[in-house]
């Protein structure tokens, strides 16, 4: 029989003052970033997870925050970036997101090398965009693109094509992922002006449910992209038939609330028979909370997941819907009471960051724990996906599927079938 998933408890815990509800947790050079659906941001120590400053300068909800050499950026709905300074934690300059009017931002991300502050807008009174600004001359957008045509909630800079190579003709310098709440999952040209039709920059597209959160990942020398709303979809990047670069193999994991049973006993569980252990026998995920693909990656592509329950419970996910770590609210007051929604996983730390909706903020030390499960024999020490869901109350509620075979792990029987290359494939 394998062995049982390990359980921890959080390595520190810190309620914030107020205890205002974490949205997401951005790092900085040395601090975490925290969001909440305020007007104001929390600035917290990485180590010791104290909270050490409050940022305001905004008058509506700050959606979304970036942090770039010791530079922290924020956006809003009030149609306002603010940069700050992260050693004085003061506001050092802002920039007006109006175009005939002023627009509610809703993403966020930045390119110092090029200049760039980036932000997308959307809602029912406008048309979503995403807008560039050069940093040396904010009076005024640069450009912008009209990609989707609903609210942008995800943008973030995929890694330059000096690293991603391509045999067919040069692809952009850099390009730019954005996701929206149309289901739509984009690249374009972060350089290239959009144009008045919006399709200038414009690299490639694919269609999914409204998108709350998106990113990418290298994978067998190439690169997916994945995207996170009712369900988790993703897709490898290609070179097209007649050049640029397409959307492919679509993936899809759908969720659905479930019980688990958690460990008697395992690699991280430790106390005599007699004493009551101090976490329930059997917990219930509600939701997803975020694709964790630096944490581990199936055979097939598919990225550790992460899934919560309303008592503070996290559970990690592999693609066979296994658990492969509970990551309990613990005894007392340790850990997280409420549903957490923000996730942050520290690879080079070994160390996952976390916050509930009741303002706890949580630290976990990934070290100490067994390697993760991702469903990869190569990976895993027990086989990988023949580890059978022995923790489950309920028939597995988590599917994976794909929209064309997904039989070719082979790299060469890969490339020889579709004959088109993995976008970031040297040859």
């Amino acid at each position: 029989m394998p062995p049982a998933p390990p359980v921890a408890f959080a390595t520190l815990a810190a309620p914030l003052p107020s205890h205002p509800p974490v949205r997401s947790i951005t790092p900085s050079s040395h601090h975490l970033v925290l969001l909440h659906g305020t007007e104001f941001l929390t600035v917290a120590d990485n180590q010791t997870l104290q909270a050490v400053e409050r940022l305001e300068r905004h008058t509506r909800t700050v959606t979304a925050v970036s942090a770039e050499r010791g530079r922290i950026w924020s956006a809003g709905l009030d149609a306002i970036i603010v940069q700050w300074d992260e050693r004085s934690r003061h506001p050092a300059s802002e920039i007006k997101a109006f175009i005939k009017h002023p627009r509610p931002l809703t993403a966020l991300a930045t390119h110092e090398q090029d200049n760039l502050v980036i932000a997308g807008t959307g809602g029912e009174e406008a048309e979503a965009l995403v807008i560039f600004w050069d940093t040396r001359n904010t009076s005024e957008p640069a450009y912008t693109h009209a990609t989707h045509g609903d609210e942008v909630t995800h943008l973030s800079l995929l890694p330059p094509t000096a690293k991603w190579t391509t045999r067919s003709e040069p692809l952009p310098h850099q390009l730019l992922l954005s996701g929206s709440r149309d289901g739509t999952v984009a690249l374009s040209d972060l350089r290239l002006p959009g144009g008045e039709e919006g399709d200038a920059a414009f690299v490639a597209a694919a269609q999914c449910s409204p998108v709350e959160a998106a990113g990418a990942y290298e994978w067998k020398k190439g690169m997916r992209v994945w995207a996170r709303g009712e369900s988790v979809a993703g897709w490898r990047i290609v070179e097209g038939e007649e050049g640029g670069l397409e959307f492919v193999d679509q993936t899809e994991v759908k969720f659905e609330a479930k019980s688990l049973k958690t460990p008697e006993e395992g690699p991280s569980v430790a106390h005599p028979a007699q004493q009551e252990r101090a976490y329930p026998a059997a917990i219930r995920i509600n939701y997803l909370s975020a694709v964790l693909p630096s944490a581990g990656v199936s055979k097939g592509g598919v990225p550790i997941l992460s899934a919560g329950t309303d008592d503070g419970d996290i559970v990690l996910l592999h693609s066979a819907s296994t658990p492969t770590a509970y990551l309990m609210s613990g005894p007392d007051a340790r850990g997280h009471k409420g549903p957490v929604h923000a996730v942050h996983h520290a690879a080079r730390d070994e160390a996952l960051y976390t916050g509930s909706e009741d303002g706890v903020l949580a630290g976990w030390s990934l070290a100490s724990l067994p390697r993760l499960v991702v469903g990869d024999p190569e990976v895993d020490d027990d086989g990988g996906d023949g580890r059978e869901d022995i923790n489950s109350e309920d028939e597995s509620e988590i599917e994976s599927t794909t929209s064309e075979e997904s039989d070719r792990s082979d790299d060469s029987d890969d490339e020889e079938m579709w004959g088109r290359r993995s976008y970031g494939r040297d040859r």
